[in-house]
């Protein structure tokens, strides 16, 4: 185990410890005593009469306040009580009587005249177990010396009936108490409640923008019930019966537990599907609490057994987070158990006061346990929900840029296409002029060749040779334009078919030297001619005039540049008599050179000439 671990592990405890102390053994309260100091010595009368002059002076008993009817045993549902005290002579100012806890109603009267009640006494009876009471009246009201106060009590169970001491003094003596009760108590639950509302329905909105997250609406229905749970302390008057209400009190407070646990599994990550299914069958099972016959079921049922099986998943929250937190050391998990213990140890109080085990007048304390978890998870969430949408942001723009890519490839394999669809179109027309040449022109001058060799005489020899030329030159043209020739050796290796016949006819031998060559894009059907004229061109020159019987065609790379060389090994020809004997030959020659954007040189070598084609490896 790490220091770090164990330290947090260590602080967990004390934290546990210390807020054991102060929910469960209460050293010191918040609401302080009035300084009027109150009464507790009264006489408590039980009977269902509705105004203190129908009572009788008789059966009237001593009790001292407060007054638990639970564990004094009235069992009845209304309770009266009186008491004389004696009053010195008063101002005429504004006087009220303070009743800081009552269950679950009050009416106040003072020498027999009302002065002020919490509610309706009919059933369902108004409920103010969490509100404290205040009445302010006239203080002619009072007499110098005695006077009698009777206050009727009434609960929605004989069980549940309570009344603390009470505080009669001038108002202002009395005011401040009752309004920092009731602020805490009251207003800042009430505030609490409909905060936890409003979040809910903010993060519900945040489920339905992200469903596949179902942490988002477990917190949101969480929210929601815990919130509805809250609704018990400070509704009055409520809409149904006593009955239902506490079944609904009970029943929220489990589902609220449950979604919780179901929370906590996918938020860290380590879900327990046993332990899922256990509790919703509890939670459903819960549900039967709405249909208990009455009251006394549904209280008796809810807070000794329903209640021991929520503190019991309470401590199975707080030990997975344990676990976890073992296993993962995260700070989230150890944030959740700050927020987790608060809701344990005050739940166990409230559950020890409803079934009567600790003081009442300590009041309930879970709903305020929800300030720092809610604080905290909300936090979780709306970071949660940021990364997300950050996440989303980043794989969006990441995909905008796949997609952009994507459409730059597609745009290039359109262009391509369509290349190939030219190349296409243009490969069919080649093969088609080609086809046409050779099957009709070349054929025909076939003919001519084979009638002209059937003729003697120096005119038909002459004649037969231009018609031979020609034939040769036009299967020139026809190989430029077969797209399988665009490889230089491949062409060349063509080319040599053409001249080996011209070559035989002049008793010329050939030495052929053409290499593996390096690939030249730019060879094009236009180059290719280029290229094969150039070379014609020096052969027929070679013929013409150096006196040769031996020729070499070779090729290779010299200074980053592709050769081909056309030698004879004869006496050499003056270029200048061939420029003023050709016309046009080494022009031609020239500017077809330019044309392939490459280097014509002809040099006299020391066996004969030599006419290199220098091409550039790179278009």
């Amino acid at each position: 185990m790490s220091n770090s671990k164990t330290r947090a592990l260590a602080f967990l405890f004390v934290y546990w410890l210390g807020f054991n102390f102060l929910v469960l053994h209460t050293p010191f309260t918040v609401f302080n005593s009035p300084a009027t100091g109150g009464i507790n010595q009264v006489q408590y009368l039980v009977s269902n009469k509705e105004s203190p002059s129908d009572l009788t002076n008789k059966g009237w008993q001593n009790i001292t306040l407060p007054d638990n009817w639970y564990e004094n045993n009235q069992h009845s549902e209304q309770v009266w009580y009186r008491t004389i005290i004696d009053i010195v002579p008063v101002h005429d100012d504004v006087w009220a009587i303070y009743l800081p806890l009552v269950a679950h109603n009050a009416a106040v009267y003072i020498n027999g005249i009302w002065v002020g009640q919490g509610g309706k006494f009919e059933k369902p009876v108004s409920r103010n177990h969490n509100i404290p009471l205040f009445f302010s009246f006239s203080s002619k009201l009072l007499q110098a010396g005695k006077n009698q106060i009777d206050i009727r009590v009434k609960a929605a169970y004989s069980e549940q009936g309570f009344l603390d001491e009470i505080y009669l003094a001038p108002e202002p003596q009395l005011k401040r108490y009752y309004e920092w009760k009731k602020y805490i108590r009251v207003e800042l639950v009430r505030w609490l409640t409909v905060a936890m509302y409003i979040l809910s329905f903010i993060i519900l909105s945040f489920w339905l923008a992200r469903s596949q997250d179902v942490v988002y609406g477990l917190f949101a229905l969480e929210l929601f019930i815990w919130a509805t749970h809250n609704l018990n302390l400070f509704i009055v008057d409520i809409p149904v019966s006593a009955r239902l209400w506490e079944a609904m009190t009970l029943s929220t407070i489990g589902w609220t537990v449950t979604v919780m646990i179901f929370f906590n599994h996918r938020f860290v990550g380590m879900r327990s599907k046993k332990v899922e299914k256990i509790l919703l069958s509890f939670s459903v099972l819960g549900i039967g609490i709405f249909f208990l016959p009455d009251i006394s079921s549904v209280l008796h049922i809810g807070y000794k057994i329903w209640d021991t099986f929520i503190v019991l998943f309470g401590v199975y929250a707080i030990v997975h987070l344990l676990k976890v937190y073992w296993y993962k050391e995260n700070p989230d998990v150890f944030l959740m158990l700050l927020a987790g213990i608060p809701i344990l140890v005050s739940g166990l109080h409230d559950v020890l006061m409803f079934n009567h085990l600790v003081d009442r007048r300590d009041g309930w304390t879970m709903h305020y346990s929800v300030i720092p978890s809610v604080l905290l998870f909300s936090w979780f969430l709306v970071r949660r929900f940021v990364t997300s949408v950050s996440e989303a942001e980043n794989l969006a723009k990441t995909l905008e840029q796949r997609v952009d890519k994507k459409q730059q490839e597609l745009k290039q394999q359109y262009e391509k296409l369509k290349l190939m669809e030219k190349e296409s179109v243009l490969a069919e027309e080649r093969e088609r002029i080609m086809r046409d040449m050779h099957d009709g022109i070349g054929g025909q001058l076939v003919s001519v060749i084979t009638l002209l060799q059937e003729q003697s005489g120096d005119v038909f020899k002459r004649v037969r040779e231009k018609v031979q030329l020609s034939l040769t030159d036009l299967r020139f043209v026809i190989d430029s334009l077969d797209p399988l020739l665009s490889d230089l050796p491949t062409l060349l290796g063509m080319m040599r078919m053409r001249i080996e016949e011209q070559l035989n006819d002049a008793n010329i031998k050939l030495e052929w030297a053409v290499t593996e060559l390096p690939e030249i894009k730019s060879i094009s059907p236009r180059n290719s001619l280029h290229i094969m004229r150039i070379v014609q061109e020096a052969v027929t020159n070679s013929i013409k005039h150096s006196s040769t019987h031996k020729m070499k065609v070779a090729t290779g790379v010299f200074e980053n540049k592709i050769f081909i060389d056309v030698v004879d090994y004869g006496d050499g020809f003056n270029l200048l008599a061939e420029k003023k004997e050709q016309g046009r030959g080494v022009k031609n020659m020239q500017y077809r050179a330019e044309q392939l954007n490459a280097t014509l040189l002809i040099e006299q070598v020391s066996n004969g000439t030599r006419v290199r084609l220098l091409l550039q490896i790179k278009a």
